[in-house]
């Protein structure tokens, strides 16, 4: 079963996978690494959804951006890490779904 979860920012987010173990923080020069796949849980990192309510001319151009929806975006497969319940959201109409 898919966990849909919305965390207020990628900032939240990226402390909430670090406590639950599924993020390594950056070395050097190397970046931070989430843990998204294992034998007992797949992440997948959404993050920023739009709205479809861009407004586009009959030559391509965006006249006005989409806007964003709240939050930072995960979908889930897994035992869920302890306190990620309370980001836990139930789409309608999900926007991103595992295959």
């Amino acid at each position: 079963m898919t966990n849909y979860l919305r965390f207020p920012d990628e900032s939240t987010f990226r402390s909430a996978a670090f406590v639950a173990g599924l993020y390594n923080e950056p070395e050097g020069d190397e970046p931070g690494v989430y843990i998204q796949y294992t034998h007992e849980h797949a992440m997948d990192i959404v993050g920023v959804i739009y709205n479809d309510d861009a407004v586009i001319d009959p030559d391509g151009t965006v006249v006005t951006p989409a806007t964003p929806k709240a939050g930072w975006h995960v979908n889930y497969i897994g035992p869920l890490p302890e306190g990620w319940s309370e980001f836990l959201v139930t789409p309608v109409a999900p926007y991103r779904v595992f295959a």
